[in-house]
Order: C-alpha cells, then sequence, then structure tokens
C-alpha cells in the first residue's frame, strides 16, 4: 500500500510536535527543579502538595503567634524581675530601719531611697511589648495603666487577658495582671515611707517587713508563673519548627526533581527531537509534484 506525501507530512510533523513538548517539559523540570510545574503533570501530587502546603501554613501562623507571646512574656518577665531586685533592696531597707541600732537620721535618708525604687516600679508598671503595647494593661494595652495620684498609684488599663492561638484547639495568654499587684507594692512602700519618717520602729517590724515580703512573693510567683507560660513558648516553638522542616521535605519529596536524573532525561528528549527534526527534514525534501500526486 502506497502511503501519501501528505500523510508523511503530518505524522513527521506530529512526531517533531510531540518530542518537542517532551524536550521542552524535560527543559522545564531542570530550569525549574520541579517535578510537577502545572496540574496535568501529576494531579494526585498536585493535591497532595497543596493539601501539605495549607498545613503547614497554619503551621507558620502558629510560629507567628507563638513568637509574638514569646516577645510579650519576655518583656513581662524582665520588668517582674526588676521589680522583684527592687523589693528585695526595700526589704533589706526595712529590716536596718527596724533595728534600733539605726538611729531616726539613718531612717529618714532611706526615705529618698524608697521614694526612687517608687518611682522606677512605676516606670516598670508601664513597660512596653516588642510591639510598643503596655504589657501591664490588659486588653487596654494602647495606653500607660499607671500613673501617680498624690501618694497613690492609679490603674487606667483593665483585667482583660489577651490571648494568642498556639494550636488548633489551644490559646495562651500573653499577658500579666498589673493591678493590684503593682498598685499594691506602691501603697506599700508609701507606708514604709510613713513609718520611716515618723520612727515607728513598732510598726516597721511588726507590720512592715511581713507586708514587704508577701510583696516581694507576690512578684516572685508572677514572675514565675510568666517563665512558665515561656518554657511552654519555647516547647511549642521547638514543635513547630520540627513540623514546618517536615512538611517542607514532604512537599519537596514530591514536587521536586532529582536532578541528576532531570538532566538525563533532559538529554535523552533533547536526542529525540534532534532525531525527529533529521528524520522529518529527510522526509520533506519531496517535490511539489510528489505533495500533488500523494
Amino acid at each position: 500500500m502506497r502511503i501519501s506525501t501528505s500523510y508523511q507530512y503530518d505524522s513527521y510533523s506530529s512526531q517533531i510536535a510531540t518530542s518537542q513538548a517532551r524536550y521542552l517539559e524535560a527543559q522545564q523540570r531542570v530550569a525549574t527543579g520541579k517535578r510537577l510545574n502545572r496540574p496535568s503533570d501529576d494531579p494526585a501530587g498536585v493535591a497532595t502538595v497543596l493539601s501539605v502546603k495549607s498545613l503547614k501554613a497554619t503551621t507558620e501562623q502558629y510560629q507567628r503567634n507563638v513568637q509574638r507571646a514569646k516577645g510579650v512574656l519576655g518583656f513581662t518577665e524582665s520588668a517582674l524581675g526588676e521589680a522583684n531586685t527592687l523589693f528585695r533592696r526595700a526589704y533589706e531597707l526595712t529590716l536596718r530601719a527596724a533595728n534600733s541600732i539605726t538611729d531616726q537620721t539613718g531612717r529618714e535618708a532611706m526615705v529618698a531611697e524608697v521614694t526612687e525604687i517608687q518611682r522606677r516600679l512605676v516606670d516598670l508598671g508601664n513597660t512596653k511589648g516588642p510591639s510598643g503595647e503596655y504589657v501591664f494593661a490588659g486588653q487596654a494595652n494602647d495606653a500607660r495603666p499607671f500613673s501617680v495620684s498624690g501618694t497613690s498609684l492609679t490603674y487606667s488599663g483593665d483585667a482583660g487577658q489577651i490571648l494568642v492561638e498556639t494550636g488548633p484547639v489551644e490559646t495562651l495568654a500573653i499577658n500579666s495582671a498589673g493591678d493590684p499587684l503593682f498598685t499594691n507594692a506602691y501603697a506599700e512602700l508609701e507606708n514604709l515611707k510613713n513609718d520611716l519618717m515618723g520612727g515607728n520602729i513598732s510598726s516597721l517590724s511588726g507590720v512592715r517587713i511581713a507586708a514587704i515580703q508577701d510583696t516581694l512573693n507576690a512578684f516572685s510567683q508572677e514572675r514565675g508563673a510568666v517563665g512558665a507560660r515561656l518554657r511552654t513558648v519555647d516547647d511549642l516553638t521547638a514543635r513547630y519548627s520540627r513540623m514546618a522542616d517536615e512538611f517542607t521535605k514532604h512537599i519537596s519529596d514530591v514536587e521536586d526533581v532529582d536532578v541528576d536524573q532531570a538532566i538525563m532525561q533532559y538529554r535523552l528528549a533533547e536526542t529525540a527531537y534532534t532525531a525527529a527534526l533529521q528524520v522529518a527534514s529527510q522526509g520533506f525534501r519531496l517535490s511539489l509534484m510528489d505533495f500533488i500526486s500523494g
């Protein structure tokens, strides 16, 4: 049976088109390093990649939330630590003042230091977090929560918790209650100043020592609670980092090419494409009369 010239032409053209398509696909895999460059490359693989990428995006959001929590809690823990140091000093002063060996001039001299402790305490109560928010203001954290009014410390924040989502059904409070912790502490220092100025040794020894110790303990307990949340944050950070790495690897396993194999396939496709062109070029050497008669 005689094969028509037009059929030969169509056959050569089809072979060239097929070889060219395979060649371009192989070339694209080498250039992008990806096995999946369009949905038709592997529909099931593409579906898997999209699903895993969604899980990874959720994990990365949790990572950002945890990092935010770590920042706020870190500033909070630092402020509470310094407040704890201030009250250790206040406790030392109270012990000295309650000792009968200390004279009244010495007690009155301590007032200036206690006043400075109060000033610093207010600054700590108005500590800002990494994004400029006031960490002890509750949810009303866009304005200074503490201000001095006469001999008292007033609080203008609220008791609201700020929660961040750290998992599918997990939240973590990232703020600490500023009131009554700081307001009570300021009041205790004011009482201490009054007893120092009045030389009230019985009150210093019988009341103030215990009250200052209680305040010191309150700061220590709150600092411990914040520290526990920071440890939780560290655990979550490690967990989500590990999960993100696993998702990245899974995506790569499905989506990326084996470079050596891709290069080999590219060379084979290039050879096949070149061969198809050569064969067609020989076949296309037909006269017009051959084509017409075919």
